[in-house]
């Protein structure tokens, strides 16, 4: 039996050979922003809006995802909508049996789990509920190991599903990797990783030109979306946009168990190939990225206010700030962005994923980032955190040699995961010369990049970016 509740319902609802659900939910819990935010992980989207919002969600729904709208009155819809659905009815009791419901409704999600997982042998009255809860708030908080088998099978599921859902995919292997760096399960979690990576090419090849052009209204696939989705949702609000350079999905699980309040969670794409000069441009220009673009942090500003500026902000509204970060006298500022760019330092220093994951504790402590946070929620801000791109446990498969290097422009990558020529022929050399990789490098244009594990190196091992792999690919959007 699952162990959180909002995961055990939401595998309940895969049973249904429909992925839209009319829902009447007399006790409100599943109305909760929390609750709904807990069903986003596991790939469920809640609506709970007006009518015209949910036929908005129904229109734009997801095609690899489930969808709840929330009305108590499933009379309201129209005649596709219920053509398409399935009513059904979800209170806390069915899956709480024996507790009293209105002493647990509101609890906090992690206590509600607790006393999920627990068995029950008899019904409790209100007094004997609270006395249930106070014991399990005191209960010592386990630490959580990962369950290999219980991992493996849960990905396998979520592998068997068409279409297949990358995001709830994205999540499992961070959570997976984040409990298994450094100890001896982790090449196990690796391997599956890489051999879900193979899958997940297949879909790059058939998808992203699709991701490219999708709509931001309901949120951002893709990095290059990021600012329209916030001008058509939060166009009036405060908004404070923190992009960390080279942050993978695993490594945002570590800042998440720092954060405090509600956190609303969601799982886009990089540019590709994951490279700063075209991924991290694609979020401040707001549309695709171009070849003649040079990265660094002047140029980045110059994107964020001509965007913004576009939209009819004055540039005193407006204000980008990049590592040193100073929030006095922002009073006036409307739309404010702030890059940290020394995590991706320390990625590129880390010869495995175990020295990362002690640099990526120490720089969260070190950067302040959870206090920047928590000050710009307290300035009235609503606070958007994302990467440009993730990063990769790569292998040298061996470096340029000789005439290879001739007419290579690395354009503001470190070179490791992807190559530029001056002319696609000079490419087409490259791959003819070397056939034993092919399978494993993309070729787009006069570039081309690992969709595997290697990297253009010798060393033994590494972490870089700027390929297609999953890990570099698939990346967080939170807003806070």
């Amino acid at each position: 039996m699952d162990k959180n509740l909002i995961q055990h319902i939401s595998n309940k609802l895969s049973s249904y050979p429909v992925q839209v659900f009319l829902v009447e939910n007399n006790d409100q819990f599943f109305f909760r922003d929390d609750v709904i935010a807990a069903f986003a992980t596991f790939g469920v989207e809640v609506c709970k809006g007006s009518p015209w919002e949910q036929r908005l969600a129904y229109e734009l729904r997801e095609e690899d995802g489930f969808l709840l709208l929330m009305n108590n009155n499933n009379t309201n819809f129209l005649e596709d909508i219920i053509k398409n659905s399935v009513s059904i009815k979800l209170n806390l009791s069915d899956f709480l049996p024996g507790y009293h419901i209105p002493s647990i409704k509101n609890l906090d999600l992690k206590l509600i789990n607790k006393l999920f997982s627990k068995k029950l042998y008899f019904p409790l009255n209100r007094k004997d509920t609270l006395l249930e809860i106070e014991k399990v708030q005191h209960q010592p908080t386990s630490i959580t190991k990962l369950d290999l088998k219980d991992f493996t099978i849960k990905l396998q599921d979520l592998l068997s599903n068409e279409p297949i859902n990358w995001s709830v995919v994205c999540r499992e292997i961070a959570s997976g990797l984040r409990l298994s760096i450094g100890t001896y399960q982790f090449n196990d979690v690796f391997l599956l990783a890489n051999q879900i990576n193979t899958r997940f090419q297949q879909h790059l090849e058939t998808s992203f030109k699709q991701i490219k052009n999708s709509s931001a209204v309901k949120k951002p696939r893709i990095v290059s979306r990021i600012l329209d989705y916030l001008h058509f949702n939060f166009a009036d609000k405060r908004i404070a946009l923190i992009v960390v350079d080279g942050m993978a999905y695993w490594q945002f699980e570590l800042i998440r168990e720092e954060l405090s309040g509600f956190v609303k969670d969601e799982v886009i794409y990089s540019w590709l190939p994951s490279i700063t000069q075209l991924s991290r441009q694609a979020i401040f220009r707001g549309s695709n990225p171009i070849a003649e673009y040079k990265q660094g942090p002047i140029n980045e500003e110059k994107l964020w206010r001509s965007y913004w500026k576009s939209k009819g902000l004055q540039d005193f509204q407006l204000d980008y700030q990049h590592e040193r970060i100073d929030l006095t006298g922002i009073e006036t500022i409307n739309k404010l962005a702030i890059v940290y760019k020394e995590l991706d330092d320390k990625m590129h220093s880390s010869t495995d994923y175990t020295d990362l994951l002690a640099l990526t504790k120490h720089w969260i402590a070190r950067s302040n980032i959870i206090q920047t946070i928590n000050e710009l929620k307290e300035k009235g801000y609503v606070v958007f955190l994302t990467a440009d791109h993730g990063n990769i446990q790569a292998k040298g498969w061996r470096g340029l040699q000789g005439r290879e290097k001739l007419g290579t422009n690395k354009s503001g990558s470190r070179g490791e995961r992807h190559i530029e020529y001056s002319e696609a022929w000079l490419v087409n050399e490259f791959t003819t010369n070397n056939p034993e990789i092919m399978n494993v490098v993309t070729k787009d244009d006069n570039a081309m990049y690992f969709n595997s594990d290697l990297s253009f190196s010798n060393k033994e091992s590494l972490v870089t970016h700027g390929g297609s792999h999953l890990l570099e690919v698939l990346i967080p959007f939170i807003e806070i």
